[in-house]
C-alpha cells in the first residue's frame, strides 16, 4: 500500500532551481528567474562549468612533411 503514496508524493514534487534552489517558474525552467538562468550563463562562459572528456587537439596541426613540394 506504500506504493501508492510513494507515486502521489512523487507527483507532488516540486523542481528547483540549479542555481537558488526556489521553485521553478515555467517561463524560466529550469531556473526560478532571469536573474539565476543569466547568472547560470555566466558561470559558463567563464569556464566555470566544464564537461568533461579527452583533451582536444591542435586546431592546427603540423601539415605532414613535403606538402608543398612540386
Amino acid at each position: 500500500m506504500t506504493a501508492g503514496r510513494d507515486s502521489k508524493a512523487a507527483q507532488k514534487a516540486v523542481a528547483r532551481c540549479p542555481i537558488c534552489r526556489k521553485p521553478t517558474v515555467k517561463a524560466h525552467r529550469p531556473f526560478c528567474s532571469k536573474r539565476c538562468a543569466e547568472l547560470d550563463l555566466g558561470r559558463w562562459l567563464k569556464g566555470a562549468y566544464a564537461v568533461p572528456g579527452d583533451p582536444a587537439e591542435e586546431a592546427y596541426p603540423e601539415p605532414p612533411a613535403g606538402w608543398d613540394e612540386d
